[in-house]
């Protein structure tokens, strides 16, 4: 089985129509969302309806925690905070509902999906270096798990002798002897310096990982943020990849 991981879509249409492109390419069986659905870019209604009819199993991240004020989220971004309102008003009560139901995390005998952090899903903590993978790499048995939330594409891998190390390359074969944490990058706010959207496609049959990149029309992305009156620096961010 194929099974595209996709993250961090953040309201950006223009990025799912090229996404969905790519995933009929890559003769995708099952697409999972690890959460963020909704903020910093200006299409949330049509990114919302395309994630109920095409994604398979989804979280729900602190942006689409804060927007359906579901709880309490430590956001300090006042930019973001804007988004996040304006977002609101963007929504229906039956949308609000669909968030809601969004668990946190998912767990089987192989595999953990968590938006954040796998240790304390919900903390919203960035696990970016070797230091923070190797103490979320002690938290579970698992063989992988697949987070979002950095918007970075990252691999860490614990060996058997328990040292833990980046791998950079973009498609890796699973070792059975190891245990893998890995960000999936994000489809709607690229932060790598590459604006290309990105996910991560999981092969059962294979026992691979391999990170996609996407080129998509961040122009017109970028333009709708500013069409609608949202703040200026995140559609910077779009173009940059930053």
């Amino acid at each position: 089985m194929r099974i595209a991981i996709i993250s961090d879509i953040h309201s950006n249409i223009y990025a799912l129509e090229a996404l969905e492109k790519s995933l009929k390419e890559q003769h995708i069986d099952k697409v999972y969302n690890l959460g963020d659905i909704l903020g910093y870019n200006a299409n949330p209604r049509e990114t919302l309806d395309w994630v109920k009819e095409n994604v398979d199993f989804s979280l729900r991240g602190e942006h689409d925690t804060l927007i359906a004020g579901i709880e309490p989220v430590f956001i300090t971004d006042p930019d973001a905070v804007k988004v996040a309102d304006w977002t609101y008003e963007k929504l229906s009560n039956s949308d609000f509902e669909y968030l809601e139901s969004l668990p946190l995390d998912y767990e089987d005998e192989n595999l953990i999906l968590v938006h954040d952090d796998v240790s304390i899903p919900g903390n919203l903590f960035y696990i970016t270096s070797e230091k923070d993978a190797r103490d979320a790499l002690s938290a579970f048995n698992n063989k992988i798990c697949f987070y979002g939330h950095t918007h970075l594409p990252l691999i860490f891998e614990k060996d058997k002798s328990k040292t833990v190390k980046t791998i950079t390359d973009s498609k890796i074969k699973i070792n059975p002897e190891s245990t893998y944490l890995i960000s999936v990058g994000s489809v709607g706010q690229p932060r790598d310096k590459d604006p290309r959207l990105c996910y991560a496609i999981y092969d059962t049959e294979e026992n691979s990982v391999e990170f996609i990149r996407v080129e998509y029309d961040t122009q017109k992305a970028a333009e709708e943020i500013r069409n609608q009156g949202l703040p200026e620096r995140f559609a910077y961010r779009l173009l940059k990849g930053l």
